[in-house]
């Protein structure tokens, strides 16, 4: 949940009544009376509106903010007394695009006597982008029952960073029932298994079928006996499906279904690529094999090639790529893009290629993008390691990009993009690198080409230093021994040039065991 601290309030509707539910938004071009809408006073170019065409209030993409905003706009209902017969908050609510652009809804409650108190509403709900389908409109619920004999303003917030759509309707206020719809969340994933989880331990009815399905279309059941959580297994890799979860009660009382959207990796092998254009089936980026970390955010768009217009078409190949536009004037880009994981060998060299372009050429008020190439083993930020850097690109046709790795440690890897362009102080125009069309491949490092290679060495007295040079093939680690066997020095290495401190050495001779992906040749050498 994100907390944040309101410094400036801009009200732009604000009434004080009672009203009449259900409502629908129909018949009008304004916000019906007694609502409220207003914001946080950041990104305040766009806000709820009511969309006369299709009946529903919404709100389309909020502008796209510096990295650390965060724009809410808040519509508010009239106030309700709560009774035993209004103890039930229903309401239906999608996100107008599949893909995640990191934005969400929370519904808030207060019983302060003030529609436009922020800091007396408590949230009840959150609703990510992740729950919806993108574009299908679906039902969600609140039970009141503990707001009984309170009157109560009920607010949808809108919070996002980079621009998104959402859009409200049929708002009411009934009976709760006997049997409370469950509250389900898509906790893991993975190529063939996804975990879900309920709030609480008790009975339900599970049911489940490849996106995009519909309760009762003959898919797969299950049901779950006094537990709060379930795996689906069997699942095709790199597929979304739609999950139906219901409370059984006993004795025949069951509340509705509620839907969640969930999926799947891709099964990752290698030779590996991903063109990011989504299938049927697939409804969300992990699909695709892609996660993201940091404090900005990556972006999936899909061009519109029936509008005549080619210069707003990014896709290198098809319709579909990534952006990153974490333009700022004070802060250095930090978003995080990863594809994988995959299983890598220290017998095998791997490249990881992708097309990148920016949106728009740099200029005193335009930046230019810098990004690193990188390799973890884990897509959370905190392992990786950078093994290319690319700084001030300014080219607006795609170039393929590469970059190769040998791990020293079998394991699974993630390979990343992260946009860490700096900031310019100049800029009032944003700038995006896109990118698109990855692929990762490996290449044997065989026995024969570890023989061709030639290894020199040389002491350096003056440095107290060791060079080690490789003739054809970039050396991966190096081990320095003692004549009695003890390992005295391990270092990392990734050039065909290398240079080892060895100052903290005694005076004497020792062994250097240099590895390149698992095969070994040993040098002796003297420090004096």
């Amino acid at each position: 949940m994100k907390k944040i601290t309101l410094l400036l309030l801009t009200l732009c509707v604000s009434f004080m009544s009672y009203a009449q539910f259900p409502e629908s938004f129909d018949g009008g071009t304004t916000i019906p009376s007694g609502w409220a809408v207003y914001d946080n006073g950041i990104g305040t170019t766009h806000s709820w509106t009511v969309d006369d065409v299709n009946e529903n209030v919404s709100v389309r993409w909020s502008e796209i903010l510096p990295a650390g905003q965060i724009a809410e706009d808040w519509i508010v209902t009239p106030q309700v007394a709560v009774t035993a017969t209004t103890n039930l908050l229903t309401f239906e609510m999608t996100d107008f695009n599949a893909p995640d652009y990191n934005s969400q809804v929370t519904v808030r409650i207060s019983t302060d006597a003030s529609q436009t108190n922020t800091s007396a509403f408590t949230t009840v709900l959150t609703i990510d982008e992740l729950d919806t389908n993108g574009g299908g409109f679906l039902p969600w619920s609140v039970d009141l029952s503990t707001y009984i004999g309170s009157s109560v303003y009920v607010a949808f917030v809108m919070e996002n960073n980079d621009g998104d759509g959402w859009a409200l309707d049929n708002v009411d206020f009934t009976v709760a029932p006997t049997c409370a719809n469950p509250v389900a969340t898509f906790d893991a994933f993975a190529q063939s298994t996804v975990d879900i989880s309920m709030t609480t331990a008790n009975n339900y009815d599970i049911e489940w079928g490849v996106f995009p399905y519909t309760q009762g279309g003959g898919g797969s059941t299950a049901t779950v006996t006094a537990d709060d959580s379930y795996q689906l297994t069997g699942l095709i890799p790199g597929a979304s499906y739609n999950v139906f979860v219901r409370q059984n009660c006993g004795g025949g009382d069951y509340s509705e279904y509620i839907e969640l959207i969930v999926g799947t990796s891709p099964s990752n092998s290698i030779p590996f690529s991903e063109d990011l254009e989504a299938e049927a089936n697939q409804a969300l980026l992990l699909n695709l094999g892609l996660s993201f970390a940091g404090n900005g955010d990556w972006n999936y768009n899909v061009d519109d090639t029936t509008d005549g217009d080619t210069t707003n078409d990014y896709a290198y190949d098809g319709v579909a790529s990534i952006f990153s536009n974490n333009t700022t004037t004070t802060v250095d880009a930090d978003a995080r893009l990863y594809v994988g994981p995959f299983n890598l060998s220290t017998l095998n060299e791997y490249t990881f290629s992708f097309f990148q372009r920016n949106i728009a050429t740099s200029s005193f008020t335009r930046p230019n993008k810098d990004i690193d190439i990188t390799i973890s083993t884990s897509n959370d930020g905190t392992t990786d390691t950078v093994i290319l850097s690319l700084d001030d690109l300014d080219n607006i046709t795609y170039t393929q990009r590469m970059a190769t790795f040998t791990p020293t440690v079998d394991g699974e890897y993630y390979f990343g993009i992260h946009d860490k362009s700096s900031f310019l102080a100049t800029a009032t125009q944003g700038n995006s690198v896109v990118v698109d069309a990855f692929s990762v491949t490996s290449e044997s490092l065989s026995v024969t080409e570890f023989n061709a290679n030639t290894f020199k060495h040389f002491y350096n007295k003056n440095s107290q230093s060791l060079i080690i040079e490789s003739s054809n093939l970039a050396m991966t680690s190096v081990e320095i021994y003692s004549l009695l066997g003890q390992n005295i020095i391990s270092k990392s290495l990734s050039n065909t040039t290398e240079t080892i401190d060895v100052s903290s050495l005694s005076t004497g001779v020792y062994l250097a065991k240099v590895s390149i992906n698992g095969n070994t040749e040993t040098i002796k050498f003297a420090k004096n």
